[in-house]
């Protein structure tokens, strides 16, 4: 399974930074294609995680392709539409490419010869760009399924938890933005959000299920271990970046950006204010945020095996990532050191297959009848069977003169039997 989560340093050398776009361009082409994936999705009554899905498929397109050299709306349509397929919510292509000539309408006019025809013939070349550059890999988890997972467990007043729950839901769309998806798991992106909705709505959790008594655990340890709090509050300032770089490329270049595109568990326009604007939010996270780039610690653990984040299934009855099962001893090794002889030693072999059960008995075969004549089929390539023996012979007539000479008139019938051939 390919690993697609980068550090910080390959998302500052992408392809289209070294294309000649600068870093501030290249996110918000990011930015601007997420969103048309998302206000595309509400149009059509797609589902969240369809959506998501889209949006992973474009940042890791992007990976590997620059904005130069292809447009950012069309892939951003190409995207959703191979979502739908894959999250089994599929959209005719003759729909998506009207609805995504409507969305362009007005002051994004310009971008929509780049779609193609309406028919959507160069959306289905991109798609044949698009799989492999996926790597045909279809299995994309949401952190939607792993916020609901985790808001179960916190036991405190429903209405808070219920409002805390829509803001969390919010900031993970908003998430999809960012390249927060290229460099963390759903479950680790699902705390986050999670926990930067208990600052801003003023919640502290406290008590949760499962809590051990008397320790220092935190509420996000029962799910992911090696999980700090640095990590944590890094990913809140990256995503609390996004509404700031909002703000400015909506009053600088005249962008335009539609924040009623991001959705909430019960309604499509977001009731969530940027939190940016929120000074005292910031002057308390700020003298928190980490100098470092990156959790070395975390990291390392992490690059060993991404996936095995080592969840507390137990805490809610249902498995989160279960173990990969062990590859069978048919493997292949690559290199000849000492440690792969003795692997291959240690390799006992199978044991040897069961000797087929005996079979039955044939039936005795009939008894040979004398007077029975065999198939035709058999006597296909042999002589006919000769007369019976009490038959007269045949007349002279029926031989060939050529053959016994003339024959002499004063014969009677029956004649002397003639000599051997």
């Amino acid at each position: 399974m390919p690993v697609w989560y980068y550090e910080k340093k390959d998302l500052k050398s992408t392809p289209s930074i070294r294309d000649g776009v600068d870093l501030d361009t290249e996110q918000r082409y990011r930015r601007e294609g997420c969103r048309f994936i998302y206000d595309l999705g509400l149009r059509l009554g797609l589902q969240p995680k369809t959506m998501g899905t889209g949006a992973v498929f474009f940042h890791r397109f992007y990976m590997s392709h620059s904005f130069r050299q292809y447009p950012r709306y069309a892939t951003a349509t190409c995207c959703l539409f191979l979502a739908g397929k894959v999250e089994e919510t599929p959209k005719k292509i003759r729909d998506i490419m009207k609805t995504a000539r409507q969305i362009l309408e007005g002051a994004r006019e310009r971008y929509i010869p780049t779609l193609g025809d309406e028919r959507g013939d160069l959306i289905l070349q991109y798609e044949r760009i698009l799989l492999p550059t996926v790597k045909f890999d279809f299995y994309i988890v949401s952190p939607y399924s792993f916020l609901k997972q985790y808001v179960k467990t916190i036991i405190g007043d429903k209405e808070q938890i219920r409002q805390m729950y829509q803001m969390a839901w919010t900031f993970v769309n908003d998430s999809y933005c960012t390249t927060l998806c290229l460099q963390w798991e759903p479950e680790i992106i699902a705390i986050a959000m999670l926990y930067l909705a208990c600052k801003l709505s003023k919640y502290e959790i406290t008590d949760w299920t499962n809590k051990k008594e008397n320790t220092k655990q935190k509420w996000w340890e029962q799910f992911v271990d090696g999980l700090t709090k640095d990590i944590i509050e890094d990913i809140c300032h990256q995503h609390l970046d996004l509404y700031s770089k909002d703000n400015l490329s909506s009053s600088g270049n005249g962008t335009v950006t539609n924040s009623s595109v991001m959705l909430t568990p019960t309604q499509t326009n977001s009731a969530v204010t940027s939190p940016i604007e929120s000074p005292s939010t910031m002057r308390s996270m700020s003298s928190k945020r980490p100098r470092n780039e990156d959790d070395s610690n975390y990291r390392s653990s992490r690059n060993n095996h991404h996936h095995s984040s080592n969840l507390n299934s137990s805490s809610t009855g249902i498995p989160i990532n279960p173990p990969i099962p062990p590859m069978p001893s048919t493997m292949s090794y690559h290199h000849a050191s000492s440690h792969d002889e003795l692997s291959r030693r240690s390799l006992t072999a199978p044991p040897p297959p069961l000797p087929p059960p005996p079979l039955p008995p044939l039936p005795p075969l009939p008894p040979p009848q004398s007077n029975v004549v065999p198939p035709s089929h058999q006597n296909f390539y042999m002589r006919p069977p000769m007369a019976p023996p009490n038959m007269p012979p045949m007349p002279p007539s029926m031989f060939a003169p050529s053959l016994r000479g003339p024959i002499p008139s004063s014969n009677t019938w029956p004649p002397h039997p003639l000599p051997p051939m």
